[in-house]
Order: C-alpha cells, then structure tokens, then sequence
C-alpha cells in the first residue's frame, strides 16, 4: 500500500460525509427555488429583496440580467457554499500535515523509507482528488435537472468554481503548517483567513466592489454563474500554483516538528497545577481566534447598518416582500441568527476535542494518576463543555459589542443598544441549547457527535432559507430559535429562554453521566 492510497483509506469516511453534505445540500435547492418562485414576477421580487447592503454583505453583489431560478440559486449559494467548502479543506488539510506531524506520524513514515517528496505529494494529491470528486459530483448532479437557466456552463463554474476555492484553502493549510510550530495555531490562521476574506468581501462588496478584487469570494462572484458565466474569473485561482510550488519547497527544507514562525515555548513553562488550565492552554490559539474573528465580523456587519432604512425605506415592492415595517430590524435580527449559528460552531469544537484526547489515550492516563491528584471523567468533560458555552457565549457578545461599536454614529438606526441586549439573552439561550445537544453526543459516542455538526448545519441552512425562501414553518420548529425569536428586541423571552437553556443544560448533564460510564475507545 503506497502512502497517498493510505492517506485516502484513513480519510474515507470523513471525506466521504463532508461530500455527501456539501454536495447534497447544492443538489437540494435549485428544485426548491423553482417551486416556490415559478413566475418571472415572484423572481424579480425576490431579486429587490437581495439588492440591499445586508443581503449583498451576505451573499455578494446581485448579477445583471433576469433573475432566473438558475441565477437565483448561483447567486445565494455560493458564498456561503465557499465558506463551507474552505472549512472541510483546512479541517482535512491540518489533519494531513501538521496534526500528523505533532503526533509523530510523519516520523515513523520516514523511518519507514517514504520520501519527503513522497509525502508532501501525497498529501496534495489527497486534496486534489477530494476537490476532483466534490466537482465531478456538482456538475453530474446538477446537469440531472431540466430546470430552465440550469444549463451546462453554468454548472461547470458553479463546481469548478467550489472545487477551487476549496483546494486553494487546502494548500494556504499546508503552507501554513510549514509555518507555524503546531496544528492548533495553523488552524487558528487558516480559519482566519478563510473568515477574513469573508468578511473583508462583505463589507467591500456593500461599499464599493472595486475593492473586493483581492478576496477570494469576489472572484466566485464575479464568474455569474448561470448569467454571464465569466470563466475569466477563474485564472486568479492560478495562485494555486504558487502556493503548491511554496508548500513543496518549506516542506523539504525544514527539519521534522520544526517551523520557520517559532513560538518562544520557554516563556510558556509554568506550573500546571489542574486540568481546566491544561486544557485552555491547550486550547488558547483557537478560543482567541474565534473570539477575535467573530468581534471583527460584528465590526464588518455594523459598518453597513446606516444604509438600511434609507435604502429600503422608499421601496414598497421591497417592503411588500419582505413583510416587515421596519426592515432594518428584519436584517439585522437575520445576522444576529447567523451570527448565534457561527458562534455555536467553537463550542461544538472544543467538546469534539475531548473526543480527540479520548482517541490518543490520554483520557487514560488523566484518570490513572495517583490517589492524591488522579482527574476524573466527569472534571474532564464538564471542563470541555464550560469551556465550549464559555467561548460560544462570548464570541456572540463581542459580535453583537462590534455591531453595536461600527452603528453607534448611525442616525435613526431603530434598533438600540437595549435592543441588542435582549437580542443576547434570547440568542445566548440558543448556544447553550446547541452546545448541550453536542454534549451529549460526545458523551454517548464520538461517532455520534457528527450529528451534532449536521444538526447544526441544519439549524443554519433552516434559518437562512426561511428567510429568504419562505420555507414551511415546521421544518423551522427543530430549531431552538424558532422559539426564541419572538420579538426578541422588543422583549426578553423569559420562558423559552429559561426551558430552552434549561433543556441544553440537562442534556450535558446527561452526557456526563454517560461519559462518566461508558467504555473508552
């Protein structure tokens, strides 16, 4: 068995259920839009209902021309089909590379007699291949539909273009592995700029275009697939090549465990006299990303919200669309659902890493010491889930804080820093809910817990596709903010916050116990 073929053996079933989730999830909405906006007008009135600064801060510029079913679906998928794409290829990339690395993999493979250039080939034919298969399997399905606009071009850029973007943020993974001296801190950058470049095409996109040029997701944008199919737009993705040629090149003249951006570790010795600061020292380079990360997001978001109500305000086809009186309230109450969504994704994480320890053997160890200080289970998992709501929580404050900061100069903006308040208990009461669900799943299973990470998708796509598409109301009631945006600015929810929250507490408590009892890997 050669290298490449047992890396693709070992990432089989984690590939396999990113594929199947990401492509099915493409493969699902075209016939969804054709049913629910079968007539010209029904389109172009959802075209008004995107062409404002939030929604194009969401999902990029609206293209030129009719808004065909086909065009609709390019226009609000992609985007965020990127982001989601980016996400699998860093997660798969730092397992390949780095994360081998810091457990010693990529020294037995060596002593072994594989070749340095053995093994950064094969981890950059591993990424090809899965983008390969995430184009092969985008393009075959769409062109199953004989939807009108649908049409071959189209689907050829719509999955070429995901296939790249998902490879390019494979290899800036690999790059940065080179880089930096640990798996953590190389997911850390490269989630960074994957939500960096987000961010940074969202606010240039509602402001001026023009500047959008150096983001990744503007050249997704500027291709119009299913409009103008502006295959030109591909070539930026030639940047590709440059960063293989780099990854190649750091890979081979460095030492093994080595990096060429060092972290002065001596400065980090310290006594570590309990595992809650082990495990947050451990865990440190990521809760700060996202923490920092999701502030910035608020910022980006904020900076928009002057040009709603102007801009809606005098556009009754718009405001017939939308079905709200205050439309900067209904958009602004859309991003702080998306925002709770992101924000819940580190908390699933950091309970998903006591899965990973569990893995490695070293729960085993914890709870072998000596009588005076052996850890127990039931410490370990409660660290994991606090840390988890801890930084949940607190990514969605310092979003809602970087909103509230970059619209506090906004004149007659109608939603106040109270309004945002109690937005953050009703919203908060979510994550806490979205973290236990992941708490017990750990605790049951770690092949349980990837349910965990569909549910959450769910929750999003639910949510976002509910606003946008008017989706039928019980497909929305599996999600707990279903019940908790009610209103949420006028008033605090206090019953559905409390059973809500109460419902996610219980369910850690059930994993715990679980956990506490069940048989380790």
């Amino acid at each position: 068995m050669t290298y490449f073929n047992m890396l693709m053996k070992n990432l089989r079933v984690k590939s396999a259920l990113w594929i199947i989730a990401l492509c099915g999830l493409s493969l699902a909405v075209p016939p969804v839009f054709e049913g629910l906006y079968s007539t010209s007008a029904e389109r172009e009135g959802m075209k008004m209902t995107v062409d404002n600064p939030a929604m194009i801060a969401l999902i990029g510029p609206v293209p030129g021309g009719e808004y065909t079913t086909a065009v609709m679906f390019g226009h609000q998928m992609l985007m965020f089909m990127a982001l989601f794409h980016g996400l699998f290829n860093l997660i798969i990339a730092n397992g390949l590379a780095r994360k081998a690395e810091d457990a010693g993999l990529t020294e037995y493979i060596l002593s072994a007699g594989v070749g340095r250039k053995t093994i950064v080939t094969a981890q950059l034919m591993n990424g090809a291949v899965i983008n390969l298969l995430v184009f092969v399997i985008l393009a075959g399905g769409l062109s199953l539909y004989n939807i009108d606009g649908l049409s071959l071009y189209g689907n050829f850029y719509y999955a070429l273009g995901l296939a790249l973007f998902g490879f390019l943020f494979f290899v800036i993974t690999l790059v940065f592995g080179n880089l930096f001296d640990s798996g953590d801190l190389t997911f850390g950058m490269s989630l960074a700029l994957l939500l960096g470049f987000y961010l940074y095409r969202a606010v240039t996109d509602a402001l001026d275009t023009t500047y959008s040029v150096i983001s990744p997701y503007h050249w997704l944008s500027r291709i119009e697939v299913y409009g103008s199919n502006s295959g030109i737009w591909l070539l930026p993705f030639a940047v590709i090549l440059i960063l293989i040629v780099l990854s190649c090149v750091l890979f081979l003249k460095r030492d093994i465990g080595d990096s060429y951006i060092k972290i002065n570790k001596e400065k980090n010795i310290r006594k570590i006299s309990s595992y809650p600061k082990l495990a947050f020292l451990n865990m440190r380079v990521m809760i700060f990303s996202w923490l920092a990360g999701l502030f910035a997001a608020g910022l980006s978001y904020g900076s928009i919200f002057g040009d709603l109500e102007s801009l809606i305000g005098d556009n009754d086809m718009l405001r017939e669309a939308l079905g709200d009186n205050n439309p900067a309230v209904f958009f602004i109450g859309m991003l702080l659902v998306i925002s709770a969504l992101i924000s819940a994704v580190p908390a699933l994480m950091i309970n998903g890493r006591i899965l990973t320890e569990e893995k490695k053997g070293r729960l085993e160890v914890m709870n072998a010491g000596t009588l005076n200080r052996k850890v127990s289970r039931g410490t370990i998992f409660t660290t994991h889930y606090l840390y988890g709501i801890g930084t949940g929580v607190l990514s969605f404050l310092l979003t809602i804080a970087g909103m509230y900061l970059a619209s506090i100069n906004v004149a007659d903006l109608s939603v106040s820093l109270k309004d945002f308040g109690l937005a953050a208990v009703n919203y908060c009461a979510g994550i806490i809910f979205i973290a236990g669900i992941s708490a017990l799943f750990a605790g049951i299973s770690r092949k349980l817990h990837t349910a965990a990470w569909i549910y959450i998708a769910y929750i999003f796509f639910a949510n976002y596709f509910g606003v946008l598409i008017n989706i039928d109301e019980v497909y929305l009631m599996l999600s707990p903010f279903y019940y908790l945006s009610d209103m949420p600015y006028e008033r605090m929810n206090i019953s559905a916050v409390l059973i809500i929250a109460s419902l996610g507490i219980l369910f850690a408590a059930i994993g715990t116990a679980v956990f506490r009892r069940r048989n380790l890997l």
